[in-house]
């Protein structure tokens, strides 16, 4: 049986010219990874939707809307640098990482401080309470959860697979029993980040003592993903800004309508990104063209066509099925889904990311999310929640012609080879 997988597998890899056992092996730990992060969203999904009220739901969504937005200050461009640089060997770039996110953190703890005050002033006590702890233990909450970029660079996807699965159980079994019994966005939310800190951090310090075997650094790498932690930082703002116009303009309850909304197509781009974390490594080590980022761009595209269609049938179903209390918007769910062609970008991007071009990176960043802020503020002060979902769609098409742009007016890496195998 092993050699017939084998014999077809490598006939198959030459054929369409990747590594296709590569990208199986790869792709199973990933799926299995993603699997249960998107049954442990669906899951809280379900519960949030049909057990908290509407403007409960909306600011336990708030407060996490924020908490993202107050990522920029966890240096997020390290991401994409660690696992670059371990994919080389360097393995000690991810400590040094870790040290620089520890310390840049603090700012985003002054960040959820100030917005404790506010709330504070507008009397909201439990959003009060619940900005004022995640203040408190931001830095921690930061460094725990950024050991996937070692695995990832290491491509250690069973590792990455099980450590997942194992804290998307508890966690799942943790934020659920206590929303359904305290109904609260404050205990929630407690319950979710004690969650991270304990398992997530058990797991960094497995890797750190048994998996870091090189102390090279490649302070390159370093410098890389400061630099454009700026501009990712910058889009991260953007990308949650929606959430700050649609509470500011239309009020809790309907934020709450817009990530029911928005969930079920943003787990299936959830899903999809498996594809990421296997390019990256892959990018870093070979040497790619542009035509090969046309090349996979044609082998992804049927895939990117099939996700978006098969979603207009299955919308209604899923929507009277799970969450009958938002089934009225599901035709706003059907619009948003037609972003998901932006899936496309993860090609141009991350050859943007093995040339390093960091000027490039940074002024997509730039001017993508100039866009989006403006867009989005006119859009849902005059449409509402259709405002915020053709934002998406505009701005999704809007990045993926500039990054295909910026990608083919660089000249290749010296030396590289026109076709590369993952």
């Amino acid at each position: 049986m092993k050699k017939i997988y084998k014999s077809t597998i490598d006939k198959l890899s030459k054929k369409l010219k990747i590594n296709l056992d590569y990208i199986v092996k790869s792709g199973f730990w990933l799926a299995l990874s993603k699997f249960s992060g998107i049954s442990k969203s669906f899951i809280l999904s379900l519960i949030f939707a049909n057990v908290l009220s509407k403007n409960i739901y909306g600011e336990y969504a708030f407060i996490i809307s924020i908490l993202a937005i107050a990522n920029i200050f966890s240096l997020p461009g390290m991401e994409v640098a660690v696992i670059s640089a371990v994919a080389k060997g360097y393995d000690y770039t991810y400590i040094e990482a870790l040290k620089k996110i520890f310390k840049y953190s603090f700012l985003g703890s002054a960040f959820l401080f100030l917005f404790a005050i506010y709330e504070y002033y507008l009397h909201n006590i439990i959003l009060f309470f619940s900005f004022l702890f995640l203040s408190l233990i931001f830095p921690i909450l930061s460094s725990v959860s950024f050991y996937p970029s070692f695995l990832i660079g290491k491509k250690r996807f069973d590792l990455l697979s099980n450590f997942s699965l194992i804290f998307n159980i508890i966690s799942t079994l943790a934020i659920g029993i206590t929303s359904y019994l305290t109904k609260n966005p404050f205990f929630i939310i407690v319950s979710n980040v004690l969650c991270q800190i304990v398992f997530q951090g058990f797991f960094t310090f497995e890797i750190i003592k048994k998996y870091i075997k090189s102390k090279h650094l490649d302070k390159e790498s370093i410098n890389f993903g400061k630099s454009i932690s700026k501009s990712i930082a910058f889009s991260n703002i953007a990308n949650n800004i929606d959430s700050l116009i649609i509470v500011n303009f239309l009020g809790f309850k309907e934020f709450a309508i817009y990530k029911v909304v928005t969930l079920v197509p943003n787990q299936i781009k959830n899903f999809a990104n498996i594809l990421h974390p296997i390019i990256l490594p892959k990018f870093s080590e070979k040497n790619v063209k542009k035509e090969d980022v046309i090349r996979y761009t044609r082998k992804l595209l049927p895939l990117v066509v099939f996700l978006i269609m098969i979603y207009i049938p299955l919308a209604p179903i899923v929507f009277k099925l799970f969450y009958p209390k938002y089934y009225d918007y599901v035709w706003l769910s059907i619009i948003y889904h037609l972003s998901f062609f932006m899936f496309l970008q993860v090609l141009p991007y991350n050859y943007l990311l093995k040339e390093k071009k960091r000027k490039i990176i940074n002024k997509f960043y730039n001017y993508s999310s100039i866009w989006l802020i403006s867009l989005s503020l006119i859009s849902i002060y005059f449409f509402g929640l259709f405002g915020a979902v053709i934002t998406r769609i505009i701005h999704r098409l809007f990045t993926l012609i500039i990054l295909y742009r910026y990608c083919f007016k660089i000249p290749d890496t010296l030396g590289a080879k026109i076709t590369s195998k993952w």
